[in-house]
C-alpha cells in the first residue's frame, strides 16, 4: 500500500493498492473501501476505471482491454448492467447494446469495419444466435433477415431495414426472396451457388468487357458514389500461408 493509512493500517485518503496477482488499484479509499474516482490496472494490460462507492463500482465505467479496445458502460455494484458501446483501439464504434450480468443482453448491435452490422436480441450467453438475427450492409438499409448461429448466418432471407425505434430494428421481408446462407468458400471452390446474385453489390456494380485494349472483363460501377464507399465484396479461395509463398 502507497499513501495514507487511517488509525487501523487501512488506505484512507488517495492510496495505491498493489494486490497478489500484481494487479493495482489507485483511487480515493475510505477506512479500507474504495470511495470516489478510482482505476485498476490489471496484470494482463487491461485496464478499468470509474467512480466508487462503499467499494463496488457504480455507474459508467470504461473497460480497456489490453489490445485497446474500450468498453463504455453502465456498472450496478461492480457489474456490467446497463447500456454499453464498444470501441476499437482507432475509436471507431464496433458494439453497441445491452448487459445484464456481464453478458450482452437483448438486442445489441455489432458494426464492422466495412460498414455493415450484425443485430438481433442475442441468448442467454449473449450470442448472436436466434430465429430473427439480420446482417445490414453498409448502405444501411439492405439486409438478410433469419436464423444466425454465434453470428454466422444459417438460413435468411433478403429484407430491407426500414426503421430503427429505441435501438430496435424494423425489417420488412422482400416477396419472392431467395433463401441465403453462409457460403464458405475452400480452396477449390468460391461458392456452391455461384449464381446466387448479391443483392447489395447488383444495385451498384456490373462486369462488362474491359475498355482497356486486350483486358478482358472489368467490373464497372452502375452508381455515383462517393470515395470509400464499399461496392462490392470480393471472395476467393481459401488457401494456406504456405501456398501463399509457393505460389
Amino acid at each position: 500500500i502507497s499513501g495514507h493509512l487511517d488509525d487501523d493500517g487501512l488506505p484512507h485518503g488517495f492510496c495505491t493498492v498493489t494486490y497478489s496477482s500484481t494487479d493495482r488499484f489507485e483511487g480515493n479509499f475510505v477506512h479500507g473501501e474504495k470511495n470516489g474516482r478510482g482505476k485498476f490496472f490489471f496484470f494482463d494490460g487491461s485496464t478499468l476505471e470509474g467512480y466508487y462507492v462503499d467499494d463496488a463500482l457504480q455507474g459508467q465505467g470504461i473497460y480497456t482491454y489490453e489490445d485497446g479496445v474500450v468498453l463504455h458502460g453502465t456498472y450496478v455494484d461492480g457489474e456490467l448492467n446497463g447500456p454499453a458501446q464498444e470501441y476499437d483501439s482507432d475509436g471507431r464504434l464496433i458494439f453497441k447494446g445491452q448487459y445484464k450480468d456481464n453478458i450482452r443482453h437483448g438486442v445489441c448491435w455489432i458494426y464492422y469495419p466495412d460498414g455493415g452490422s450484425l443485430v438481433g436480441e442475442v441468448n442467454e450467453e449473449g450470442e448472436m444466435t436466434g430465429e430473427k438475427i439480420a446482417y445490414v450492409y453498409p448502405d444501411g438499409k439492405t439486409a438478410y433477415s433469419g436464423r444466425f448461429i454465434d453470428g454466422e448466418m444459417i438460413e435468411a432471407k433478403l429484407a430491407t431495414l426500414t426503421s430503427v425505434e429505441d435501438g430496435k430494428p424494423h425489417f420488412e421481408v422482400v416477396p419472392g426472396s431467395p433463401v441465403y446462407s453462409f457460403d464458405k468458400s475452400t480452396s477449390s471452390c468460391i461458392s456452391t451457388n455461384a449464381l446466387l446474385p448479391d443483392p447489395y453489390e447488383s444495385e451498384r456494380v456490373y462486369v462488362d468487357v474491359s475498355l482497356i485494349s486486350s483486358a478482358g472483363e472489368g467490373l464497372f460501377s452502375k452508381i455515383a458514389a462517393e470515395a470509400s464507399t464499399v461496392m462490392s465484396f470480393y471472395n476467393g479461395v481459401r488457401i494456406t500461408h504456405q501456398e501463399v509463398k509457393e505460389r
